[in-house]
Protein backbone atom coordinates (compact mmCIF):
# COMPACT_ATOMS: atom_id res chain seq x y z
CA UNK A 1 0.00 0.00 0.00
CA UNK A 2 0.97 3.14 -0.89
CA UNK A 3 0.15 6.47 -0.18
CA UNK A 4 1.19 10.11 -1.78
CA UNK A 5 1.62 13.13 0.23
CA UNK A 6 -1.97 14.28 -0.05
CA UNK A 7 -3.17 11.10 1.36
CA UNK A 8 -2.85 9.05 4.49
CA UNK A 9 -1.71 5.02 3.85
CA UNK A 10 -4.21 3.42 6.13
CA UNK A 11 -3.02 1.92 9.01
CA UNK A 12 -1.36 -1.60 8.88
CA UNK A 13 -4.14 -3.31 11.10
CA UNK A 14 -6.92 -1.32 9.33
CA UNK A 15 -4.98 -3.17 5.56
CA UNK A 16 -4.80 -6.37 7.73
CA UNK A 17 -8.53 -6.75 8.16
CA UNK A 18 -9.81 -5.44 5.03
CA UNK A 19 -6.68 -6.71 2.56
CA UNK A 20 -5.83 -10.24 3.28
CA UNK A 21 -2.57 -9.92 0.98
CA UNK A 22 -1.27 -7.14 3.47
CA UNK A 23 -0.54 -9.73 6.70
CA UNK A 24 1.30 -12.12 3.87
CA UNK A 25 2.20 -10.82 0.98
CA UNK A 26 4.91 -13.86 0.12
CA UNK A 27 1.34 -15.87 -0.09
CA UNK A 28 0.49 -14.33 -3.10
CA UNK A 29 3.70 -15.16 -5.07
CA UNK A 30 3.90 -19.14 -3.80
CA UNK A 31 5.30 -21.19 -6.92
CA UNK A 32 3.34 -24.32 -4.78
CA UNK A 33 -0.19 -25.35 -5.98
CA UNK A 34 -1.79 -25.13 -2.05
CA UNK A 35 0.15 -21.64 -1.60
CA UNK A 36 -1.60 -20.73 -4.68
CA UNK A 37 -4.98 -21.92 -3.72
CA UNK A 38 -4.75 -20.01 -0.74
CA UNK A 39 -4.04 -17.08 -1.70
CA UNK A 40 -6.94 -17.24 -4.39
CA UNK A 41 -9.17 -18.36 -1.68
CA UNK A 42 -8.43 -15.73 0.66
CA UNK A 43 -8.75 -12.95 -1.91
CA UNK A 44 -12.89 -14.25 -1.88
CA UNK A 45 -13.59 -11.31 0.76
CA UNK A 46 -11.39 -8.86 -0.23
CA UNK A 47 -12.82 -5.25 -0.80
CA UNK A 48 -10.48 -4.19 -3.79
CA UNK A 49 -10.71 -7.69 -5.69
CA UNK A 50 -11.86 -6.30 -8.61
CA UNK A 51 -9.17 -3.68 -8.41
CA UNK A 52 -6.84 -5.75 -8.05
CA UNK A 53 -7.73 -7.93 -10.94
CA UNK A 54 -7.61 -5.02 -13.00
CA UNK A 55 -4.20 -4.04 -11.74
CA UNK A 56 -2.52 -7.30 -12.08
CA UNK A 57 -4.26 -8.19 -15.34
CA UNK A 58 -0.57 -8.56 -17.11
CA UNK A 59 1.36 -9.52 -14.57
CA UNK A 60 3.58 -12.46 -14.67
CA UNK A 61 3.71 -13.55 -11.33
CA UNK A 62 1.31 -13.59 -8.33
CA UNK A 63 -1.93 -14.05 -7.28
CA UNK A 64 -3.85 -10.60 -8.10
CA UNK A 65 -7.90 -10.48 -7.20
CA UNK A 66 -7.80 -13.63 -6.47
CA UNK A 67 -6.49 -14.70 -10.30
CA UNK A 68 -3.31 -17.12 -11.06
CA UNK A 69 -0.98 -15.98 -14.26
CA UNK A 70 -3.06 -18.83 -15.79
CA UNK A 71 -6.50 -17.26 -14.74
CA UNK A 72 -5.61 -14.10 -15.95
CA UNK A 73 -4.28 -15.55 -19.80
CA UNK A 74 -7.27 -17.51 -19.86
CA UNK A 75 -9.40 -15.03 -19.15
CA UNK A 76 -7.43 -12.58 -22.21
CA UNK A 77 -7.89 -15.57 -24.34
CA UNK A 78 -12.00 -15.49 -23.69
CA UNK A 79 -12.54 -11.99 -24.41
CA UNK A 80 -10.60 -12.16 -27.71
CA UNK A 81 -12.69 -15.20 -28.93
CA UNK A 82 -15.78 -13.23 -27.38
CA UNK A 83 -14.69 -10.10 -29.97
CA UNK A 84 -14.09 -12.14 -32.50
CA UNK A 85 -17.79 -13.85 -32.25
CA UNK A 86 -19.37 -10.90 -31.69
CA UNK A 87 -17.59 -9.13 -34.73
CA UNK A 88 -18.64 -12.33 -36.95
CA UNK A 89 -22.21 -11.86 -35.65
CA UNK A 90 -22.28 -8.34 -36.49
CA UNK A 91 -20.93 -9.13 -39.96
CA UNK A 92 -23.20 -11.79 -40.81
CA UNK A 93 -26.06 -9.41 -40.13
CA UNK A 94 -24.15 -6.51 -42.28
CA UNK A 95 -24.48 -9.32 -44.89
CA UNK A 96 -27.87 -10.47 -44.62
CA UNK A 97 -28.64 -6.28 -45.17
CA UNK A 98 -27.18 -5.78 -48.32
CA UNK A 99 -24.15 -3.32 -46.66
CA UNK A 100 -21.03 -3.59 -48.71
CA UNK A 101 -17.51 -4.39 -47.88
CA UNK A 102 -16.57 -0.73 -47.45
CA UNK A 103 -19.66 0.37 -45.19
CA UNK A 104 -18.98 -3.13 -43.19
CA UNK A 105 -15.27 -2.25 -42.32
CA UNK A 106 -16.02 0.97 -41.45
CA UNK A 107 -18.96 -0.36 -38.94
CA UNK A 108 -16.38 -2.61 -37.23
CA UNK A 109 -13.73 -0.91 -37.57
CA UNK A 110 -11.11 -3.33 -39.34
CA UNK A 111 -9.33 -2.26 -42.51
CA UNK A 112 -11.14 -2.98 -45.65
CA UNK A 113 -8.75 -5.77 -46.99
CA UNK A 114 -8.28 -7.17 -43.42
CA UNK A 115 -12.70 -8.05 -43.61
CA UNK A 116 -12.22 -8.92 -47.50
CA UNK A 117 -9.82 -11.43 -46.13
CA UNK A 118 -12.01 -12.38 -43.31
CA UNK A 119 -15.12 -13.22 -45.49
CA UNK A 120 -13.19 -15.31 -47.85
CA UNK A 121 -12.07 -17.40 -44.82
CA UNK A 122 -16.09 -17.34 -43.06
CA UNK A 123 -17.72 -18.07 -46.81
CA UNK A 124 -14.83 -20.66 -47.68
CA UNK A 125 -13.73 -19.01 -50.88
CA UNK A 126 -10.13 -19.49 -52.20
CA UNK A 127 -8.01 -15.53 -51.75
Amino acid sequence: MTGTSDQTPPRRSECTLTHPCAANPELWFSEDAAGIAEAKAACGPCPSRVECAEEGEYEPHGVWGGRSPEDRAEVRRARVILREEMITMKINSMQGRGLSISAMAREVGLPRKTLADRLRKMTGLAA
